[in-house]
């Protein structure tokens, strides 16, 4: 199985390319232009690849609320073209997706989000992601769509931060620190999210699937846990939505769980104690 990784320099493409080994052909934003059609098409006609990864995305969500054409280009428009050079090769693509399709809506019980869910998003990047599925899948039914949420990775984000490694940045030089505790998700480790998506791409997987950690929180709990398992002291308080002042709008539930996945992640908790012992920040002697 050959697998190229677009966007392998960020944290879920390093980890994937990790996982896959001498099956992956690497490729950074410098070096394919998912904007140009007949650029992709002319690498993967090289390479010939079973399968492509494209985990290119521009996932600044406040930015997207601002120019709505880039988030449309870049998270629907080019998975389409990458998609269409995919299929003129003879390989399967996988798309990587997000929880921010959900939002609009809560369930009734509030339960986690299942591939049977109908998207509503409530912003631009989720609006632009589910464009994103469903123009890869028009191209390529038996596509591979991959939901996921909350990623960190010890890669690190495009952002400049993972939320485990800001929270531990605030801490460090403000002492005190104010997170929403009225947004829940599911967290999940890219290292985890990687070795999923290679077993389902092993296993000949199509259609949708959420892959997360098993669990969920809220970023509040979420940064709780990170001060715990790194032994940091903290002013740590809740904050709501709207004392945060983001320009996007943000699902207040976007836990999302799978009913096609053979096994669960392991939980969200354990999945990020060993990302912080990775990165360095859990005190020595400290035992699970």
């Amino acid at each position: 199985m050959k697998v190229v990784v677009i966007g392998a320099a960020g944290q879920l493409g390093s980890d994937l390319c990790a996982v896959l080994g001498e099956r992956a052909v690497p490729l950074t934003h410098q070096q394919v232009d998912v904007n140009d059609p007949l650029g992709l098409l002319a690498v993967l006609r090289e390479t010939r690849p079973d399968w492509v990864v494209n985990t290119a995305a521009f996932h600044r969500v406040d930015d997207c609320e601002l120019d709505p054409g880039r988030a449309f280009r870049l998270n629907a428009v080019a998975p389409w073209n990458v998609a269409r050079a995919a299929a003129e090769v003879g390989a399967r693509t996988c798309f990587v997706s997000t929880d921010y399709v959900y939002g609009r809506d809560v369930p009734d019980p509030r339960r986690p989000w299942l591939e049977s869910d109908p998207p509503a998003p409530l912003n631009v990047y989720g609006t632009s992601k589910v464009a994103g599925e469903d123009l890869v899948r028009q191209v390529q039914p038996e596509a591979l769509v991959v939901r996921s949420a909350g990623l960190y990775g010890v890669r690190g984000s495009g952002k400049g931060w993972t939320f485990p490694q800001l929270m531990l940045h605030l801490a460090e030089t403000r002492g005190a620190v104010r997170v929403v505790d009225d947004q829940v998700l599911s967290p999940t480790y890219t290292a985890d999210l990687a070795a999923a998506i290679v077993s389902l791409m092993e296993d000949g997987a199509a259609g949708l699937f959420h892959v997360v950690n098993d669990g969920h929180c809220s970023w509040y709990e979420f940064a709780k846990r990170t001060f715990e398992i790194a032994g940091v002291e903290v002013d740590l308080a809740p904050q709501s939505t709207a004392e945060a002042g983001r320009r996007a709008a943000r699902p207040p539930w976007s836990a999302l769980a799978s009913e096609r996945l053979p096994r669960p992640l392991r939980p969200w908790q354990e999945a990020l104690e060993e990302y912080l012992e990775k990165i360095g920040k859990v005190p020595a002697g400290r035992t699970r």
